[in-house]
């Protein structure tokens, strides 16, 4: 038997975010601006297998797929 989970895990920017610098702080805006730019900011999902015999587990990370 294989057992399945998928987790939605919230992308942390380089540099560290909010919790780290403050939510007015210049470097929380400007990492704010590039989740909205680029392809680092968002979510991700965490697809993990664990075969329940020889306990061999399997993580990936995947993107989330847009229309």
């Amino acid at each position: 038997m294989v057992h399945v989970d998928v987790k939605k895990v919230g992308r942390i920017p380089d540099g560290g975010g909010s919790r780290v610098h403050g939510r007015g702080s210049g470097r929380a805006k400007n990492a704010d601006r590039l989740k909205k730019k680029s392809k680092r900011g968002g979510y991700v999902y965490l697809h993990s297998a664990v075969d329940g015999f020889s306990r061999l587990a399997s993580t990936e990370a995947l993107p989330i797929k847009g229309p």
